[in-house]
C-alpha cells in the first residue's frame, strides 16, 4: 500500500509538472521573443512620426556649449527620447532591451544605442551637424564596415540638424532612417562618398535630407557602391605611394 501510494504521488507530480510546462510554454508563446527583423520593421514604418517626436523633444533643449561638444548633449537627449518613445510603439519592447553602454568620456563602443533582441542586435547611431553647411560627419570606415554588418541585424541613424545663434545652440530638425540612406555619393566614382586618407564614409547633402531622397535604392545597391568606392580608393593609394617608392 505504501509503494502504491508513492507511485500515485509520483504520477500526480508528473501531471503537475506537465501542466506547469504547458503554462510556461503558453506564456512564452504569448509574450514571444523579440526578433530583430520584426523590431527593425517598426522604425521603418514609424520613420516620420519618430523623427517628428524626437524633434519636438530636442527643440525644448537650449545648449550653450561649443559645436565641438554639443553633439554629446544631443546624443544623450535623443537616446533618452528613444528609450522612452520606442517601447510605446513596438510590442514587447522594454527598457531591458536597450544597451546604452557607458556615457560621457568613458563611452567607447560601436553603437550609440543597441536594441538587443533574441536573435540579434539593432544599432541606432546619433549624429549632430550644423546647418546650413552640408554635414561632413564620419559614418564609419571601409575597414570596419564588414564587422558592423555581421554584428548588427539592422542599422538606423538619428540626425540632428541644429542652428547656432548668439551663443546658443538649438535643434532645427531631426531625421531618422536606415543608416545607409544617409550616405553620400562620390564625385570620383559611382560609389559612396568617402575621405581618402582613412576611407571614412561621408553623408549626403542637407537638400537630400529635407527631400527624403537617397542615392541608393536598396541596401544591396549601397553595398555594391561601398565596394566600388573601396576598390577605387585602394587603387588610388597604390598609384600615389608607388610613385613615391619608384623615385
Amino acid at each position: 500500500m505504501e509503494t502504491q501510494g508513492r507511485m500515485e504521488a509520483l504520477r500526480t507530480l508528473r501531471v503537475l509538472f506537465a501542466l506547469l510546462a504547458c503554462c510556461v510554454g503558453t506564456v512564452a508563446g504569448a509574450t514571444g521573443g523579440l526578433a530583430a527583423a520584426d523590431v527593425a520593421a517598426r522604425p521603418d514604418e514609424l520613420r516620420e512620426p519618430l523623427a517628428t517626436a524626437l524633434a519636438a523633444r530636442l527643440k525644448t533643449n537650449v545648449f550653450k556649449s561649443s559645436y565641438t561638444t554639443v553633439w554629446r548633449q544631443f546624443e544623450d537627449a535623443a537616446i533618452d527620447a528613444l528609450c522612452e518613445w520606442l517601447p510605446h510603439r513596438i510590442a514587447r519592447l522594454s527598457a531591458t532591451n536597450f544597451d546604452r553602454g557607458k556615457t560621457g568620456r568613458e563611452k567607447n563602443r560601436l553603437a550609440d544605442l543597441a536594441v538587443v533582441c533574441t536573435d540579434g542586435t539593432i544599432e541606432v547611431s546619433v549624429k549632430a551637424a550644423r546647418g546650413p553647411a552640408n554635414p561632413e560627419n564620419d559614418l564609419g570606415t571601409f575597414r570596419e564596415h564588414p564587422a558592423r554588418r555581421k554584428l548588427f541585424g539592422a542599422s538606423f541613424t538619428v540626425w540632428v540638424r541644429y542652428a547656432e545663434t548668439g551663443g546658443t545652440i538649438r535643434c532645427d530638425r531631426v531625421f531618422f532612417d536606415r543608416s545607409w540612406r544617409f550616405v553620400g555619393k562620390s564625385s570620383l566614382v559611382n560609389g559612396v562618398k568617402y575621405r581618402k586618407k582613412d576611407g571614412n564614409m561621408r553623408p549626403k547633402p542637407w537638400a537630400m535630407f529635407d527631400s527624403g531622397e537617397a542615392f541608393w535604392e536598396s541596401e544591396t545597391q549601397f553595398e555594391v557602391a561601398v565596394k566600388r568606392a573601396e576598390v577605387y580608393r585602394a587603387n588610388e593609394l597604390i598609384k600615389e605611394y608607388l610613385v613615391g617608392l619608384c623615385l
